[in-house]
C-alpha cells in the first residue's frame, strides 16, 4: 500500500465498530465515511438514504464506459456486544457482528489507494465503489440497483466484487469458488385463524396451535417427499407461537421460517408445496390460512471469468488462495447485483486461535485482528491492476 497505512485502517475499523447502525439507519456511518472522503477530496454521490457511491473516471480513451465496481455493505445487528475490549459497541443492543465494519475499512483504504494510482498510472477503466445499506434486512443491494437504474446503465459494468470476512478459514487467506457460493434466502410467515372456546367446550371451538403443529410437520417433509435428495434445501421454522390462555382453545397461531435453496426450480416447488399445504389444511380444519412470502435474496453465483481473474490476482500479489469445498448456505444480497453486471464474491480468513479470534459471524463475541485489513486492501488494488496492466 502506498497511501493507506495499517494505522489508518485500524482507526477507522475501530472507530465504525463503536458506533454500529442498523439496516438504513446508518447516517453517522455515512457521515463518517464522507468525511474521509471530504478531507481527501474525493467527489461522491449519495444513494437510497444512507448509502454512498466513489466513482474514478479512467484518464485514457474509454468510450464504452468499460468500468468495475468494489461494494462493501455497512450495517451492523441487533445484537448485544459480549467482547471486552476498548472499542466496544456503545449503542446497546447493536454490534457489528459480521465483519461489515472490516469491509468497509477496507473499502475506505482501497478507495483513497485507487485516487493514488490513478494519478499516476495511466487507467484505461472506470472504477466505482459502493458503500450499501441494509445488507442485513431488506436487501440493500437490490434497492439501489433497482432505485439507481438508470444511473448504472451509463456504464458498461464489466464485473463486480465483494468481500466478505471469514472466520472458518484462517488470517490473510482469500477464499473461494465458482458457481453457488451462497444460498438463496426467502423469509416466509403463516397466519392460521381458528375459533376460540372454553376448553370445557373445546369441541365447539377451532384449534389453530393444533393446525400450527400439523403445518409445521408437513414442512419437515418437503426435503424428502418433493425434492432431490441430491440437492442442497433447508426449510426451518424458527419461531411458532399462538394461543391466549391454557384454558382457552386457540383462536390464532403463528410461524415464521426461511427458505435456503441454489436452486430457483427447487424454491418455486417449495412455494407451491407450502401453498398447497396452507390449501389443504383450510379445507380439512375450517380454518382461515395466510402465508405470505418475503422478497429473499437469490443465490450469489460467481461467474467462471471473475473467479479465474481472482485467482490470477491473489497469485501475483503473494495472497494464499483456497478452493472453497462447498457452498455456504447463508444469505446475501450482493446476488442483485448480476442485474448489472457478472460477479464475484469471496471471502477473507480471519480465523486466529492463538488470539481466540474463533467465534462466528453473528455471535456476540465476533472479532478480528485488523492486520487482515491490509490484505484486503491488497486484494481490491491488485483487481484494479489486473485490469489495467
Amino acid at each position: 500500500m502506498n497511501i493507506v497505512t495499517l494505522e489508518m485502517l485500524k482507526k477507522w475499523r475501530r472507530d465504525l465498530h463503536a458506533n454500529p447502525e442498523l439496516s438504513m439507519e446508518e447516517f453517522e456511518t455515512k457521515e463518517y465515511i464522507k468525511n474521509i472522503l471530504l478531507k481527501n477530496s474525493i467527489e461522491y454521490k449519495e444513494v437510497l438514504a444512507t448509502g454512498l457511491i466513489v466513482s474514478f473516471k479512467s484518464n485514457e480513451e474509454n468510450k464504452k464506459e468499460d468500468t468495475i465496481i468494489f461494494r462493501a455493505d455497512i450495517d451492523a445487528l441487533p445484537i448485544h456486544e459480549e467482547n471486552k475490549i476498548e472499542f466496544r459497541s456503545k449503542n446497546d443492543g447493536i454490534m457489528h457482528a459480521c465483519g461489515h465494519d472490516g469491509h468497509t475499512a477496507m473499502l475506505i483504504g482501497a478507495v483513497l489507494e485507487t485516487k493514488n494510482y490513478y494519478e499516476n498510472n495511466k487507467v484505461r477503466f472506470n472504477t466505482m465503489f459502493v458503500f450499501q445499506p441494509a445488507e442485513e434486512t431488506i436487501g440493500g443491494a437490490g434497492l439501489l440497483v433497482t432505485d439507481y437504474k438508470d444511473y448504472f446503465s451509463k456504464y458498461n459494468i464489466l464485473a463486480s466484487y465483494a468481500l466478505h470476512l471469514n472466520p472458518d478459514y484462517p488470517e490473510n487467506i482469500i477464499i473461494s469458488k465458482e458457481k453457488e457460493i451462497m444460498a438463496s434466502a426467502t423469509e416466509f410467515r403463516v397466519d392460521i385463524k381458528g375459533k376460540s372456546a372454553h376448553v370445557g367446550l373445546k369441541y365447539t371451538g377451532i384449534d389453530a396451535l393444533n393446525v400450527a403443529s400439523i403445518f409445521y410437520q408437513e414442512l419437515l417433509k418437503l426435503n424428502t417427499l418433493n425434492l432431490k435428495a441430491r440437492d442442497t434445501n433447508i426449510i426451518h421454522v424458527g419461531k411458532m407461537w399462538g394461543g391466549n390462555a391454557l384454558n382457552i382453545v386457540a383462536q390464532s397461531a403463528n410461524l415464521e421460517g426461511t427458505i435456503r435453496t441454489y436452486k430457483t426450480s427447487n424454491y418455486n416447488t417449495i412455494k407451491e408445496n407450502i401453498l398447497s399445504i396452507a390449501e389443504g389444511l383450510e379445507k380439512i380444519t375450517n380454518t382461515k390460512i395466510s402465508v405470505d412470502f418475503g422478497e429473499g435474496y437469490d443465490a450469489v453465483f460467481n461467474n467462471k471469468e471473475e473467479y479465474e481473474i481472482i485467482k490470477k490476482v491473489c497469485k501475483a500479489e503473494n495472497i494464499e488462495y483456497k478452493e472453497l469445498p462447498e457452498a455456504y448456505l447463508y444469505g446475501e444480497d450482493f446476488s442483485a447485483f448480476t442485474k448489472i453486471s457478472t460477479i464475484n464474491y469471496s471471502f477473507l480468513g480471519i480465523r486466529n486461535e492463538e488470539k481466540s479470534y474463533v467465534s462466528g459471524l453473528h455471535t456476540p463475541t465476533f472479532n478480528f485482528d485488523e492486520n487482515i485489513l491490509e490484505t484486503g486492501v491488497k486484494y481490491y488494488i491488485g483487481i484494479l491492476k489486473y485490469y489495467n496492466k
